[in-house]
């Protein structure tokens, strides 16, 4: 027969947040007692997107990686269906020009910038694209390693120094663009390391168009919504958890609709909610967790009803200088076959991270709205009377970007809490992704498995 605590069955885990480090966690671990507790009314956490018959539309995570990747493996078990993105990843947007279908390093030619501001960009991009390489063979895997020994390695790369620093002074044109490059990270240049920008331009940047990304057919939300299913009553929604405590051995989690008592215990929520409600946590674990940065993001996704081709068809993001956003992205992208019938509609998403964000948290939502809108019809006129509808979204914490220092935290972050609880999270990760979320999440139910099996066998217990 299960335990039994005072209040009620001893459960094998507790899982304490529904995004896809959480529900990977549970998926991982589902042939055991495991129960979700997720504050919200919903799963997928910063994954959050909306069907709209042929096309969604998205305010959150939204590309995926390629074969191999822990995410692929979860698409595939679920017999969800990705789509590789064939528009371009690499356009540029600043003084009015649009470039695009190019190498990084051939941009400052075709931009609007003087000939100091276009010798500045070469010298910055020089040294990013140096940096960026650096990372790549850094974060290649080598025999006998793991996921977090290669962590451990690329989180140290340039991290004692900001990225500001580590790039000098900049022409005021140049810096417009790298400004919204760190931006993206949703950072300013003085708070972000120059490593974690180096892992930027070395998922995105150095080779161009040569990344391979996917997105997924109905949005990226249709993957927590699936595992979801599979879950069924063992995610337990509007459950926002006060307190993990450990006691005789036992995890007894409170939540606002009372107390769940486990053997062990995942927390997978973001590093400031982990900090606040594990409790007795040891001084160097706290003060890891005090040590992660996020940053802010507004998001506007908007619904098309487009009749024709569109200058941004064969694009999927966009790199904007000098907009109230810093980003552009047309999920419509991956629905456009060359040389196939076009139908009608489609689905943009733009974003603005860091100081822009917070510029437009100043604003009302419709307010956010008219202004983002206003940039996007200065960007591309052709969006001009074909916004269907729009689909707003302010994330506070959403990209936790390495700080400098940041590496000296880690072995802090994978160490289990008092034995039995365990932390998961994009946070934990080198690149803060999706994949690094879902990976933390399986190592965490791995080691999670690990206390279970290591635990004597209780009079009493089904084991």
């Amino acid at each position: 027969m299960a335990l039994e605590s005072g209040n009620g069955p001893v459960r094998d885990v507790v899982v304490v947040g529904a995004g896809i480090a959480g529900l990977a966690a549970a998926w991982a671990l589902r042939d055991k007692d495991v129960v979700v507790l997720e504050s919200g009314e919903r799963v997928g956490g910063r994954m959050r997107s909306e069907p709209r018959g042929d096309y969604w539309l998205s305010v959150g995570a939204h590309m995926f990686p390629g074969p191999g990747s822990v995410i692929d493996g979860l698409v595939d078990e679920l017999g969800l269906r990705v789509l590789e993105i064939g528009g371009s990843l690499l356009g540029m947007a600043y003084g009015g020009r649009i470039a695009r279908g190019a190498r990084a390093e051939l941009y400052p030619f075709k931009l609007p910038l003087s000939l100091a501001g276009r010798l500045s960009f070469i010298r910055a991009g020089l040294k990013v694209r140096s940096a960026g390489r650096a990372y790549n063979e850094l974060a290649r895997q080598r025999p006998g390693e793991n996921a977090a020994d290669v962590r451990r390695r690329v989180l140290a790369f340039r991290d004692d120094i900001s990225f500001a620093d580590f790039i000098g002074p900049l022409h005021p044109q140049a810096h417009a663009i790298f400004h919204a490059m760190t931006n993206r990270m949703t950072a300013e240049p003085d708070e972000i390391s120059a490593g974690c920008m180096a892992s930027l331009f070395a998922h995105v940047w150095s080779d161009g168009d040569a990344v391979l990304a996917r997105s997924l057919e109905g949005g990226a939300a249709e993957l927590p919504r699936a595992i979801a299913r599979r879950l069924g009553d063992r995610i337990v929604l509007n459950a926002d958890v006060q307190e993990l405590v450990q006691r005789d051995g036992l995890v007894r989690i409170r939540h606002e609709g009372g107390e769940v008592v486990a053997r062990t215990a995942i927390v997978a929520t973001t590093a400031d909610v982990a900090r606040t409600v594990i409790r007795d946590l040891p001084d160097e674990t706290a003060a890891a967790l005090d040590h992660i940065t996020y940053g802010p993001m507004a998001v506007l996704s908007v619904l098309t009803n487009e009749t024709r081709p569109m200058p941004w068809d064969d694009v999927y993001s966009i790199l904007v200088a000098d907009k109230s956003f810093n980003m552009f992205f047309n999920h419509a992208s991956a629905l456009r076959v060359p040389g196939a019938p076009r139908k009608p509609g489609g689905t943009l998403m733009i974003y603005a991270g860091a100081g822009r964000a917070r510029r437009l948290f100043e604003l009302s939502e419709d307010e956010m709205r008219d202004t983002m809108l206003r940039d996007l019809h200065a960007l591309f006129p052709e969006t001009r009377g074909i916004v269907e509808e729009t689909l707003a979204a302010r994330w506070t914490h959403t990209v936790p970007f390495a700080s400098p220092g940041r590496h000296l935290v880690q072995d802090a972050l994978e160490r289990p809490v008092g034995g039995s609880i365990f932390l998961a999270g994009d946070y934990i990760g080198a690149w803060t992704d999706i994949e690094s979320a879902a990976t933390t999440g399986q190592e965490a139910a791995a080691k999670a498995l690990g206390a279970l099996a290591s635990e004597p066998v209780l009079a009493g217990s089904s084991r």
